[in-house]
C-alpha cells in the first residue's frame, strides 16, 4: 500500500473536522456559524486527487463512490444537531452515537481501501469522492441546522421587545 503525503493529510483533515465537532460540543460556536462551513476548505489539497493523470476511474466507479458517501453521510447529518444552551449560546448536542459512528466510517473507508485491488491513485481518488460527498451534505446540513437555532434567537428576542 503506497503512503504518500496526501493520504497523511487527509488523515490530519479528518482527525481537525472530528476534534472540532467534539470540541463544539464543550465549547458553544462562535459568529454565525460560518465555521462549520469553512472546514469543507482544508479538502483543497485533496482535489490534486481527482485531477492526477495517473488516476483512472470509470463513470460508474465515481458514481457508486458519489453514492456510498452520500449513503454515509446519513448518519452524521441524523447525529448532528445543535441546541441554544442556558448560556443563550449555541453548541453542538453532546451524542456519543455521532462519535462513534464517525469514527466507525472512517475505519470502515480505512478498511476498505485496503482490500481494494486498484492502482493506489485511482483508489485515493475514488475515496477522495466518497469524502467529498458525505462531508459536503454533512456540513452544509450541518450549516443549515445551525443556522435554524441561530435564528431562533433573533425571533426569541424579538418577541420579547414587543410590548402591548
Amino acid at each position: 500500500m503506497n503512503y504518500n503525503p496526501i493520504l497523511y493529510i487527509i488523515i490530519l483533515v479528518a482527525a481537525f473536522i472530528f476534534y472540532r465537532q467534539v470540541l463544539t460540543m464543550y465549547k458553544p460556536i462562535k459568529g454565525k456559524g460560518i465555521r462549520i462551513i469553512s472546514t469543507l476548505f482544508l479538502l483543497t489539497p485533496g482535489y490534486s486527487l481527482i485531477m492526477n493523470p495517473k488516476a483512472s476511474a470509470s463513470s460508474l466507479e465515481v458514481a457508486i463512490a458519489i453514492v456510498v458517501g452520500l449513503i454515509m453521510s446519513i448518519p452524521l447529518i441524523v447525529t448532528t444537531d445543535y441546541e441554544r444552551r442556558i448560556d443563550g449560546k449555541i453548541y453542538v448536542k453532546k451524542s456519543m452515537l455521532f462519535v462513534i459512528l464517525f469514527v466507525l466510517l472512517f475505519a470502515l473507508r480505512w478498511t476498505v481501501r485496503g482490500l481494494l485491488d486498484m492502482d493506489s491513485d485511482t483508489c485515493m481518488m475514488l475515496f477522495f469522492i466518497t469524502a467529498c460527498s458525505y462531508l459536503l451534505p454533512w456540513k452544509l446540513s450541518s450549516f443549515y441546522k445551525f443556522r435554524k437555532v441561530y435564528s431562533s434567537k433573533s425571533d426569541t428576542n424579538n418577541s420579547h421587545h414587543i410590548t402591548a
